[in-house]
């Protein structure tokens, strides 16, 4: 006797595990897989019988979870935003107590974000390039704003301060080290991807830079 639950489930390929390690979830895969393609080929680039070969599943696994290759790009852009700005939104959460505080949960924002961008470099491109809308990023800048916007009101920032504008180059700034990683590479000889002693430096000068600036005292 047929199980109709086996025969209109959708074929997931080779996604199975060998011996007693399971495979990803074909979702999983998919999302991993065609955000690799896009970032090397461009979205228009990449067809839907090219993702499923790189993923290990069926053709009709896109159509499954995503509806098409739209769906499935969205999902690619929802998910970078929620792991690479959710974290950094919390440390925002609350206003600052002190200066120290301040710095402190400044520095630990453009190490996370850092970290996170990295981590996603190849969905980071391919929201960059398809202009991805990233609900998460706009609520992330805006509690930056907030959060400048307190501390200047407690006298921990200078009252000219712009903070919305400083808080678009704090992310602009990530952002630009993270998309041109492979040229500084070339460039420097420095490889941010793999040297934490190097991204360690990076957000300290950044975080010196804008909260102290360049001029002496």
């Amino acid at each position: 006797m047929t199980d109709a639950a086996t025969t209109s489930k959708p074929n997931e390929a080779n996604g199975a595990g060998q011996g007693n390690i399971p495979a990803r979830p074909a979702r999983d895969r998919l999302i991993d897989s065609a955000a690799r393609l896009f970032a090397q080929k461009r979205f228009g680039g990449v067809s839907v019988r090219e993702i499923c070969k790189e993923a290990g599943t069926g053709v009709n696994m896109i159509h499954h979870y995503f509806g098409n290759k739209d769906g499935l790009l969205e999902a690619i852009v929802q998910q970078f935003d929620t792991r690479v700005y959710a974290v950094p939104l919390r440390l925002l959460a609350s206003p600052s107590t002190s200066k120290d505080d301040l710095v402190s949960r400044i520095t630990l924002v453009f190490e996370t974000t850092l970290e996170a961008c990295l981590a996603e470099r190849d969905v980071m491109m391919v929201v960059i390039r398809e202009e991805g809308e990233l609900a998460t990023l706009v609520a992330f800048q805006n509690g930056l704003v907030a959060f400048l916007e307190d501390a200047k009101d407690k006298g921990f920032v200078r009252e000219a301060l712009d903070a919305e504008m400083i808080s678009g180059a704090m992310l602009d700034r990530i952002i630009s080290q993270v998309q041109f990683a492979p040229w500084i590479l070339s460039s420097s000889g420095v490889d941010i991807m793999t040297d934490a002693a190097y991204r360690e430096r990076w957000c300290r000068s950044s975080v010196d830079l804008y909260l102290h600036g360049i001029l002496a005292d």
